[in-house]
Formats: C-alpha cells, sequence, structure tokens
C-alpha cells in the first residue's frame, strides 16, 4: 500500500476527518526513520500543511485521537512518531541528548506489552527512554 493511502486508511480507521494537512503530516510520519518535530513535520509536507499553528493543531488531535504518539525530548521540545498501536510496529523506547535534544529509535529495546504494576496504583502505560550524549555532542 501506498503511504498517502496507509495514511487515508488511518484516519478512517480511527473515525478523523480526512485533509489534506493530516493526510501530508501522516505521510512524512511514516516516512520518518525517527519522531519529528514540529518544524520539521511542518518542513517536511511543505505548504500543503499550512502555517504551523495549523500542523500543531492537527499533531494534537492526531494524538489525542491515538494515531500518533508524542514523544518528550530534553525538556526542549515534543517530537510526534506514529503510534504503534496504529500501525503493525512493534513499541520500542527513545534515546534523547540532552544536550541538543536530539531523539531517535532504539531498536531491539522493545517495551514488554505488559504495563508494571504498582501497589495501590491503576497504571495506564509505561514508556521506555534513555538519556545521555548523542555522537555529535558526546
Amino acid at each position: 500500500m501506498k503511504t498517502d493511502e496507509q495514511a487515508r486508511q488511518l484516519l478512517k480507521d480511527f473515525h478523523l476527518r480526512v485533509t489534506p494537512t493530516r493526510i501530508s503530516l501522516l505521510v512524512a510520519l511514516l516516512k520518518s526513520r525517527r519522531p519529528m518535530s514540529l518544524d520539521s513535520a511542518a518542513e517536511a509536507c511543505g505548504w500543503q500543511a499550512g502555517d504551523r499553528a495549523t500542523v500543531f493543531r492537527n499533531l494534537q488531535a492526531l494524538a489525542e485521537a491515538g494515531v500518533v504518539r508524542v514523544v518528550r525530548s530534553a525538556g526542549r521540545r515534543e517530537v510526534y512518531e506514529i503510534s504503534s498501536g496504529a500501525t503493525k510496529q512493534v513499541k520500542h523506547a527513545h534515546v534523547v541528548c540532552t544536550e541538543c535534544g536530539r531523539v531517535e529509535c532504539v531498536d531491539g529495546a522493545e517495551q514488554s506489552g505488559k504495563a508494571a504494576s504498582v501497589e495501590g496504583w491503576k497504571v495506564t502505560g509505561q514508556e521506555v527512554t534513555l538519556w545521555g550524549l548523542c555522537p555529535t555532542c558526546g
């Protein structure tokens, strides 16, 4: 299936409106090998995505629906990726550079499908994030 067809299908599967902005954002995220910042997503989509505010609102709507996952980056910014629940992608960890904020997916560091249990808590999810210095900053 072509990436734009896959993006359309994701929107339909999650009962979201199919718009040019959402299609272009999902295509960019599907093609990316690492989570994307707001700026890089807007740049990858070009004029099709609209202004930064439009891109931000659509990324937030996609995240609320569960199509896109927000990954926290070293306090500087949020980055976005396709949710593992939206595709057959395996859940994975991330590594974040504490100097420049670069974020990458970590292959082979999969999260277990079961959330940890903590006495008295109702755990609704878990994430694995590794922190350190990237090759450029290290």
